[in-house]
C-alpha cells in the first residue's frame, strides 16, 4: 500500500476548436480552489454532441493545445481520443485513466476530478453509460453565463437520479470569462482580431494555418 499523500488531477476535455483564455481561466481557478497538481488537457476527436459541425483538423487543435499548455508548468495534454478516433465517448476515458492508475503500484491515491461546464451538465443524463460515468471521478460544475443550476438540478433528479446529489455537490467558485470557441470562429471568418480572446501563440497557428476562416 503505497504511503504517499493522495493527490488530484483535474480533467478538462472539450473540442479545443479553438482552446482560448476562458479554458485558460477556468484550469487556473480549478487548480487554486481544489488543490490539483496537474490540469490534464482532453481534446475530443469527435465530441458526439457536435456532429453537425466539421471541427478543425486534429493535429490542428492538439497544437494550439500544446501550446495553452506551455502557459502553465502544472498543464498536461492527453491526446489518447484523438489517437483513439471515432466518436470520443467519457467513459471510456475515464475508465482507461483509473485502469493506468490501478496497474501503477508507484503511484499514490489519486482522485480524478473532471471539469464540467454548467451547459454540459444538463445534458449528462444522456451520455454515453452516464450512471457509470459518474462513478468514475469526482465531477465539478464549471459556472456558465445565463445558465441557472437550480433549473439544472431539478433535471438531473429527474433523470438520473441515483447521481444527482453527487453531480451537484462540487461547483467551481470562478467568474466565467464571456469567452466562446464559437465567438473567435465567427471573429476570424469577419477578419476581425481575436487579441485577448486566445493566447498571442494561438493566434499566430490560427493565422499561419489560416484556420476559420471559412464556415464548415
Amino acid at each position: 500500500m503505497n504511503g504517499s499523500a493522495p493527490r488530484r488531477l483535474g480533467i478538462l476535455g472539450g473540442s479545443f476548436d479553438p482552446p482560448h483564455l476562458g479554458h485558460l481561466h477556468v484550469a487556473r481557478a480549478a487548480r487554486a480552489e481544489l488543490g490539483l497538481e496537474r490540469v490534464v488537457l482532453l481534446p475530443a476527436a469527435a465530441p458526439p454532441h457536435k456532429r453537425d459541425r466539421e471541427l478543425a483538423r486534429a493535429e490542428d487543435r492538439l497544437e494550439m493545445v500544446a501550446r495553452l499548455a506551455a502557459l502553465e508548468p502544472w498543464f498536461a495534454v492527453d491526446r489518447r481520443e484523438i489517437d483513439r478516433g471515432g466518436t470520443s465517448w467519457t467513459y471510456e476515458t475515464l475508465a482507461a485513466m483509473r485502469a493506468e492508475l490501478r496497474r501503477d503500484a508507484a503511484a499514490p491515491p489519486t482522485e480524478l476530478c473532471f471539469l464540467i461546464g454548467a451547459d454540459s451538465l444538463l445534458d449528462l443524463p444522456g451520455w454515453h453509460r452516464a450512471a457509470e460515468l459518474v462513478t468514475l471521478a469526482t465531477f465539478v460544475t464549471v459556472p456558465r453565463a445565463g445558465v441557472a443550476l437550480p433549473a439544472i438540478a431539478a433535471q438531473l433528479r429527474a433523470r438520473l437520479p441515483s447521481a444527482a446529489d453527487a453531480l451537484l455537490a462540487r461547483v467551481l467558485r470562478v467568474e466565467p470569462l464571456p469567452i466562446s470557441s464559437s465567438e473567435v470562429r465567427a471573429r476570424c471568418r469577419a477578419g476581425q482580431p481575436i487579441d485577448g480572446l486566445v493566447p498571442p501563440a494561438v493566434a499566430e497557428w490560427i493565422a499561419a494555418r489560416g484556420l476559420y476562416r471559412d464556415e464548415r
